[in-house]
């Protein structure tokens, strides 16, 4: 009996590793997938100012479309987060 408490009590503490480490992979992927989302915009910008001759109108375009995107993915790790809550409180 007192060894499958100790497996079940085992059992819950790598289920909630497992839920710890899933949600910092998911935050740290956040700053990183702002950055890029940015960078990407600034790329393609100057790209395209270099190519039609406009230059920095479509860098400054760009970039900010980067930076509409990277609010979009936090409102949609904000989203989740807030379903998952939901869900853990209603358990």
């Amino acid at each position: 009996m007192i060894k499958k408490d100790v497996l079940e009590m085992g059992m819950s503490i790598s289920k909630n590793n497992k839920d710890l480490v899933r949600s910092l992979m998911s935050y740290s992927s956040l700053g990183l997938e702002m950055g890029l989302s940015v960078a990407i915009g600034i790329g393609i910008g100057y790209f395209l100012d270099n190519y039609f001759k406009t230059s920095p109108y479509l860098t400054i375009l760009f970039m900010l479309f980067g930076i509409v995107a990277a609010f979009k993915t936090i409102f949609m790790l904000l989203k989740k987060v807030k379903k998952k809550d939901e869900r853990d409180n209603d358990c």
